[in-house]
């Protein structure tokens, strides 16, 4: 016959068991606390990526048209050097200067604003720009050795440009739009009757805004954004002041026809501001907002935020022979969760 133990579980037994459902639920919740701070970090590891991502797409967009900044636009980079310089004809041991250029956008480098200047594509492609198309020509003199009278007529070149049906461009010619005209020339200054292959070459050009009440004539870029761009004669450093001026002073091709080219252009602003709704305390360097803004009719606008939680942005060219650019958002590393 089989015995029973009818004294069930002792106090010993009893607290024992108790002890290691404690150790259980402690090691349960222990990897539940874990798991859950580690979903929190890759939850914003992915936001962060996905935030990033989309603002490098949106600058890489606006990067596709750069040809119009490189030698036309001063942006100095971390060294003091134009970060725009470009020198298509000669080799680095010429240089006197260093050949990479580096330019970090953040409010401790002091260089809190980055300027480009691209090609608007959406609004059409390049156009050849027949400097007749812009002038009335007077009577004939009646004297082979003057030549008629050249009266520039604005309302004659807006027509010629805007009309698609003559080879013009209809998306050229709309408020807030700014036409770039340059040739494809590539002209040096002399420098002890010789050419100054130290400074870059580059093609005299006109910058000019289309504005409502400005009616067939372009305005002038202002508000202070002018002083970047060396809207000069490359060989002599004589200012160009208007279209009319520009299409005067051409520089000659052997004799024949300069070649004018137009096309509307984009001036855009990044620039970096401290982010007000991120607690700098939880971070290990003060968080920036990017944004990007858009210059149009005289004034900023357009104006977007690309990134929260920036810590800089580095812009790099590893030679003023080469065109590329390369760029990289950095975010601030979140020290508390």
């Amino acid at each position: 016959m089989m015995m029973r133990n009818q004294k069930g579980l002792t106090i010993v037994e009893l607290m024992v068991g108790i002890g290691l459902s404690a150790i259980v639920i402690l090691v349960v919740v222990a990897v539940q606390v874990q798991m859950a701070k580690e979903q929190t970090k890759l939850t914003r590891q992915l936001d962060d990526s996905i935030d990033q991502n989309l603002a490098e797409r949106i600058i890489f967009k606006n990067l596709n048209g750069l040809e119009v900044s490189y030698n036309n636009i001063v942006v100095n980079d971390d060294n003091g050097n134009n970060f725009y310089d470009f020198y298509p004809d000669v080799t680095e041991n010429v240089l006197v200067k260093r050949a990479d250029r580096e330019f970090t956008l953040s409010l401790s480098s002091g260089r809190s604003e980055f300027f480009v200047v691209t090609q608007d594509f959406a609004s059409g492609p390049l156009l050849n720009y027949d400097p007749v198309w812009a002038y009335d020509v007077g009577a004939d003199p009646g004297d082979p050795n003057k030549p008629a009278s050249l009266t520039f007529n604005g309302a004659k070149s807006r027509k010629w440009i805007s009309n698609e049906a003559n080879g013009g461009r209809a998306g050229f010619w709309k408020d807030g739009n700014i036409l770039f005209f340059d040739t494809p020339s590539r002209i040096r200054p002399l420098k002890n009757g010789e050419v100054d292959v130290l400074t870059p070459p580059r093609s005299p050009f006109y910058l000019g805004s289309i504005a409502a009440q400005a009616g067939d004539n372009l305005q002038n870029i202002s508000g202070g954004v002018e002083k970047m761009f060396k809207m000069t004669q490359p060989y002599n450093g004589n200012a160009i002041t208007s279209l009319d001026n520009f299409l005067r002073t051409l520089p000659s091709v052997g004799g024949g026809q300069t070649v004018v080219r137009a096309r509307v252009v984009k001036i855009i602003k990044y620039y970096v501001e401290i982010d007000k709704n991120k607690n700098a305390a939880n971070y290990d360097k003060q968080p920036l907002s990017l944004y990007a803004a858009e210059y149009r009719n005289g004034k900023w606008v357009t104006l977007t935020m690309l990134s929260d939680g920036v810590e800089k942005m580095v812009l790099r060219r590893d030679s003023v022979m080469k065109r590329m650019i390369y760029f990289k958002i950095h975010k601030v590393k979140k020290t508390k969760i």
